[in-house]
Order: C-alpha cells, then structure tokens, then sequence
C-alpha cells in the first residue's frame, strides 16, 4: 500500500508556514533583540539567507527523491546505511521532540490563566503533574487527526494557518502604529563580533526558518510533488521571512524606552503570557494581549500537529529503508503510517519530563537538526554522479559552489547553536548509531562503513572546534576569525564525503526518482 497523494501546492504552502510561525514568532523576535538589539533585523536576513541556501539544496532533492520522510532516505541513498541510519535518525529526534516543545509553549501561555498546569523549579517553570497529563493528551489528540488520514490533515492544516498569517501582521502593525518609539532603532548596544551569531543560533531565528523542510517531508503526498515541492519551500520560506522582519520591527519599535536605560541585552519582559504580551499591555491593548494569548494555543498546536506527522513520516521511512524495525512502515486502511505515528507519540510524550527552558531546547533542536541538513549539499552532489542521466525537475545552478556553501553555513549554524547544544546532539545520535552498528555487526549484516566514516570526522572536528576555539576555551578566536576556521574545515570535509559515497545509489533505499523505480 502506498502513501495517497492528497497534497496540492496551496496545502505545502500553508504547511512550510504552519511549520516555521509556532512559537518562534512569540519567544525569537524578544531574545534576538535580547542579543543584538536592532541589528537583528540583519541576523534575520542572515538566517533567511542560509535557510534559503539550504531549501535550494532541499528543492532539487525533494523534486528528485519525492518521497515522504525523505530525510531518512536521501543519504542511505548516496551513502548506504550508516549514513542513512545517521541522518535519518538526526531528523526523527529533532522532529519528534517538536511537538512536544511546541505544547510545552501553549501550556506554560496558558498557566497565566490556568495556574495548576506548571510549577516552579528554581529560576524555571516546568509542566506540573496535571499539566503533563494535559500535555499527553493534547499530544493524543494530534495523533488521532494524524490517523484520520492526509486529506483531514489537510483541512486542519488549511484553516490554522489562515489564522496564524494574520495574527502576527495585525499584532505587529497595531504595536508600530500605537507604539512608535522609532529611536529605539538608534538605541546602542554593547555588542560583540558575536552578537549577530548568538541572534541567528540560540536566540531562536534558524530554529523558527527551517520549517521549509515540511514540503519536502509530505512530497510523498503531493499531487505534483516535482512541481510543488520546490515552488512551496521558496514561497513559504520567503512568506514567513518577511512576516518575521515584520514582527521583529514592531518588537524593537514597541519596547518602553526607559526599559532600555541599560541597554538591549538588559531587556526583561516578564509579564504574564511573554514578551508580546507584556507589551501590549504596557500599551494598555487588552484586545491584543487577549489575542496574542489566543494565538499562544493555536500557533504552538497548529505546528505540533504537523510535526507528529511529519515525525511520522520519518520514521515510516526508516522503517521502509530498514534502518528501523520494519512494522514502522505499514500503513493502515486509510494509507497512514499507524505504528509510526504512535512510536511517534510514545517518545514525544516521555520527553515531557525534560522540563528545561524553550531557549535551551531550541538550541539543541536546532543542533540536531542542521547536523542532519548537512547532509544534503553532499548526497546532491553525490547523486549528481551516480545519477548523471536521471530527469531532474528542478536544477540547481553552479551546484558544486551553492552546496560548498551550503555545507559552510550548516557548519556554522551547528557551531552557533553552543557548546551544549552541539554535545547534546552529538551524544543523542552517537549512542543509538552505535547501538544500530553493533547489532548490524552481531547479524553478519553490512553497513556500509566506508561511507559514513566521514560523519565520524565531520562530528569530531565540530566537538574539537568547540573545545579549542569557542567563547571562554584555551585558544578562543574572534567571531570573523572562527567563522574563517570553520569554514575552512568544511570545504576540507565536504569532498572527502562527497568521494566516499557508494559507486552506485543504493539498492536498499526505498526510492522514488521520477516516474523510475530504482529499488528492487
């Protein structure tokens, strides 16, 4: 049985942007202006440009492997399994832990008004007894819209996301209009060479860009997924970019000036319901805040419940290529990933108990997830030598220089995210590869190790990076200085992968290029 294709343009559109306004447009525009003042209206366009670098990469891939989950299933493709198994499993973390981070948003908006949901500990709030169980069940009903199939998905999908373009471009032009205090913009701030790169990586704006990935990850489901993929992650990614520039100006025009009597980096907003809310009600815009708490549960729900099946996707994937246990990939009645969908669930509602900051999850999640985007400059260009004939739909230009690029700026972003978001990430996928390896090894099975060494190295010149040149280390580097290291060290790494891909795409991947079938 196969996945049924449901998915016309305008629903890929509106998923990439129910993907990328969750809670980033609530919490991002506060701690990037937190962190570089006004010149975060330039990390925004930074951070747009590297996510526009990436979807170009992930434009030509989605129209050429368009599969469903197909971030499982791309580098097992160039790469065979251990790559596979590497940057599936990357992606499935990251997305898996999305919805669970998007209810523990709307649930700690909601404890303004519904206190019993959390709870103190120390300097933070975390969900209490009854708002974990709260979160569970929330996580519940997601999954069963989910199991109700694509075409009801899509109708949720279609009608959140209406609500969620309009909530943040009213709220920013009403805040500019009844605000104004347009000298903020001149306001200065003590700002390091790595104030714009705090911004970009833990202050919230790459995690809130990378929804783009959603078209690709539901290509599997489009009606014309070599036309529509690449047509919604441009025009989605471009929407949400300029909504972001929007909002953060409002932020950055709205903040009392005399809470800026020492400076952007001091900037406390502490009122009940965030940052936005705090305010609105500095302006006296009751209706406002009311809204913005409104939208505190739709936004935050509308990208949780794509990301549990898109989370379900991924690992339906994995299981088709193998990397999992097969039973993840079948599909119920309704042409559904069931059992995905609930492992989905299960894993999201034991990362419940986590309880840290929104901003210390992001950073992490943002982490695992460019490790596993980082494989995408490689497996194009390695498909572009074992598939040297195969029809592509969308063609990248000088794909050599944008994937060198690319690639750079994964590095970057990876680096940017912190010291212990990189070492988060690196021990939450080095554990199960090893795990997978060694049972791989004890079933006389291969896996492609010559292949995926590379992760091995890529990884550990991104730990030494960290131990050696980043803020407060023995041989710390300016900014400008530590990008030019890492870039270096990534064009070093890229042809080395890009050379250690299989001779010939692999025979193990479920593959979907075009109208031909490459599997056996």
């Amino acid at each position: 049985m196969e996945l049924k294709r449901d998915l016309g343009v305008s629903t890929l559109i509106l998923a990439v942007v129910t993907s990328t306004i969750g809670s980033g447009w609530l919490f991002a525009p506060y701690f990037s202006a937190r962190s570089a003042g006004p010149a975060s209206l330039v990390a925004w366009v930074a951070g747009g440009a590297m996510a526009f670098v990436l979807a170009l990469v992930f434009a030509e891939l989605g129209a050429l492997v368009n599969s469903s989950g197909a971030l499982a299933q791309i580098p097992m493709l160039s790469h065979g399994r251990l790559s596979g198994f590497i940057g599936g499993w990357s992606a499935w973390i990251s997305y898996v832990s999305l919805p669970t981070i998007e209810v523990l948003a709307l649930l700690q908006y909601l404890a303004s008004s519904l206190p019993w949901l959390t709870r103190d500990q120390g300097t933070l709030q975390v969900l209490s007894g009854a708002g974990q169980l709260v979160a569970v069940v929330l996580l519940v009903l997601f999954t069963w819209i989910n199991l109700a199939g694509v075409s009801r998905l899509a109708h949720w999908i279609d009608s959140l996301t209406i609500w969620k373009l309009i909530v943040p471009v009213l709220v920013s032009v009403t805040l500019m209009l009844l605000s104004g205090h347009w000298g903020n913009l001149g306001v200065k701030v003590t700002m390091g060479q790595g104030a714009l790169v705090d911004a970009i990586g833990s202050g919230g704006i790459l995690f809130s860009l990378l929804g783009f990935r959603t078209a690709m990850d539901l290509a599997g489901e489009a009606r014309r997924p070599q036309r529509d993929v690449p047509l919604a992650m441009g025009v989605g990614l471009g929407l949400c970019l300029v909504i972001y520039l929007i909002l953060q100006l409002a932020f950055l025009v709205s903040v009392p000036q005399a809470d800026l009597q020492s400076g952007w980096t001091a900037l406390t907003l502490t009122a009940h319901g965030g940052p936005m809310v705090a305010l609105a009600l500095g302006l006296g815009l009751g209706w406002v805040a009311t809204l913005l708490l409104i939208d505190a549960v739709i936004s935050p729900g509308a990208t949780a419940l794509t990301y549990v099946g898109v989370s379900a996707r991924v690992s339906w994937m994995m299981g088709e290529c193998g990397l999992l246990p097969k039973g993840l990939g079948r599909l119920n009645s309704r042409g559904v990933p069931h059992w995905a969908l609930i492992s989905s669930l299960v894993v999201g509602s034991a990362l419940l108990w986590i309880g840290p900051s929104w901003q210390t999850v992001v950073s992490f999640l943002t982490s695992t997830l460019v490790i596993a985007l980082a494989m995408g400059p490689v497996s194009l260009l390695a498909l572009r030598r074992q598939l040297p004939a195969e029809q592509r739909p969308f063609r990248i230009p000088q794909a050599t220089l944008l994937c060198s690029i690319a690639f750079v700026m994964a590095t970057w972003a990876t680096s940017w995210c912190g010291r212990q978001a990189l070492e988060g990430a690196v021990t939450v996928i080095l554990i199960p590869t090893l795990i997978y390896a060694v049972n791989r090894w004890r079933q006389h099975q291969p896996i492609d190790l010559r292949s995926g060494l590379w992760w091995a190295l890529y990884l550990g010149v991104l730990l030494l990076d960290m131990e050696l040149f980043s803020n407060g280390q023995p041989l710390e580097l300016p900014a400008l200085m530590h990008m030019l290291v890492l870039a270096g060290l990534a064009l070093l790494i890229l042809p080395l992968a890009v050379n250690s891909a299989l001779p010939e795409i692999s025979r193990h991947a479920l593959t979907n290029l075009g109208q031909a079938e490459h599997a056996p």
